[in-house]
């Protein structure tokens, strides 16, 4: 495919812009909640739940949590993947949509990771909430066929073309979302699988060698 033609570069949290394999519990330990969520992490793959299941048994870890922003600096605070600012800011400048989207956390984390990245859109699982705080209830769980789901969207939205689309992820929950993008680049891949379901795979401890892949031809 031609790179003239992507406008728009979808990046995958946890391993891509963020240092390390789940934001989540970085952000549980800020809040002294670390065994409570390799607990609740132990019980699903004990009990062998599926994605969806996961999520919802996960959710209640965040009950009573407050969800008001009070919390957003810690979000500011976790360690971004090497490059990861450069990276955007420069996929920015060449004037691409550039954005997130995550199986691994709720809106409460990505509207302040956001803000801090300054990126187009941020898409996640979402949440339910009581007086600013969390409820434990899943109202929209993000697995890997609602990643392309929710961004075959967003591309009709900008009256743009699934071709039109770069995609940057890790996992396996990213395959789906490879499928429907008219570049997908498998950044550190979990497994062959992943690997062999992207137009390219990057091996690096740094985000900005992803850039060569997407650096406009004039």
């Amino acid at each position: 495919m031609s790179i003239t033609k992507i406008r728009v570069v979808a990046l995958d949290l946890d391993g891509v812009l963020y240092d390390g394999q789940s934001a989540a519990r970085a952000l549980a330990k800020s809040l002294g909640i670390e065994e409570r969520f390799l607990g609740i992490f132990a019980a699903i793959m004990k009990n062998k739940m599926s994605f969806e299941e996961s999520i919802v048994e996960g959710a209640k870890l965040w009950i009573d949590i407050p969800v008001d922003g009070t919390l957003d600096s810690l979000v500011h605070t976790l360690p971004l993947r090497n490059g990861a600012e450069e990276t955007v800011t420069q996929l920015k400048k060449w004037g691409y949509h550039v954005g997130c989207i995550s199986s691994g956390v709720s809106q409460f984390f990505m509207d302040p990771f956001k803000q801090r990245l300054s990126l187009d859109f941020a898409f996640s699982n979402t949440l339910g909430e009581d007086a600013g705080r969390h409820n434990g209830q899943v109202m929209h769980v993000m697995g890997g066929h609602q990643k392309a789901e929710t961004m075959t969207k967003y591309m009709h939205d900008l009256s743009l073309s699934t071709s039109q689309l770069a995609s940057i992820g890790d996992g396996e929950n990213d395959i789906e979302l490879f499928g429907v993008s008219g570049l997908s680049i498998a950044f550190n891949p979990v497994s062959d699988k992943v690997s062999k379901s992207a137009n390219v795979s990057v091996h690096s401890s740094d985000l900005r060698d992803t850039l060569k892949y997407l650096k406009p031809k004039h």
